[in-house]
């Protein structure tokens, strides 16, 4: 049994490496759970706690700046995020920084 992963690719604008919070593309957002979600950021064998939130535009705060430092990410960087566990009680992204 294949295991099939959602995932979207991003360009990181100039203001998600500024603020501590993350919009995230619509077309994962439909797989997340509806409320506020404790959120896991696995990238390059560590991981970063970050909270989702949000009801129509769903984002990553509390936490995101802190990744975005401790993985040197600037206005050229871009991301694949993986969704690896969507459930009510945990959502978890595999992070690849690919630029």
């Amino acid at each position: 049994e294949e295991e099939f992963y959602l995932w979207f690719r991003m360009k990181l604008p100039r203001s998600y490496i500024k603020r501590d919070y993350m919009y995230l593309s619509k077309k994962i957002c439909q797989y997340l759970p509806p409320s506020t979600a404790k959120t896991l950021l696995r990238c390059n064998g560590k991981e970063w706690n970050v909270t989702l939130t949000g009801v129509v535009r769903r984002r990553l705060v509390n936490g995101w700046k802190q990744f975005v430092v401790d993985n040197k990410l600037n206005k050229w960087s871009v991301l694949l995020f993986e969704l690896v566990e969507a459930t009510s009680s945990a959502v978890i992204f595999v992070v690849e920084v690919q630029g």
